[in-house]
């Protein structure tokens, strides 16, 4: 599956559209910033609450594919600029993290 399959499926608005080519591997569900260092791995889709601009770093860091964002929450253009910086593709969900997190494991990540 790739970030382009993701977005389709999810239905999600697309606040940063980064390379949508590179693959996903798995989901992850956390906002400890610590812990998604620790434990997600790479290819991962990420869903969070958290907006800024240490989501972004955190992620090109771990190597994950695609954020999404939830909860209607939105980031700040300094983040959306740092995304785009790093080619990241960031969405924005309406859905809480454990309905995101229900989506991906259907879709085949876990």
């Amino acid at each position: 599956m790739i970030v382009h399959d993701v977005i389709e499926s999810l239905g999600a608005d697309v606040a940063v559209e980064g390379d949508t080519t590179r693959q996903v591997t798995s989901g992850y569900t956390c906002d400890l910033l610590s812990e998604v260092i620790a434990k997600a791995t790479l290819g991962s889709a990420w869903a969070t609450i958290q907006t800024h601009v240490n989501v972004i770093a955190v992620a090109a860091m771990v190597g994950i594919s695609v954020i999404i964002v939830c909860e209607g929450r939105t980031c700040e253009p300094d983040v959306v600029e740092r995304a785009v910086k790093e080619h990241m593709t960031v969405l924005y969900s309406r859905d809480s993290a454990y309905t995101v997190s229900g989506k991906l494991y259907i879709l085949g990540l876990r």
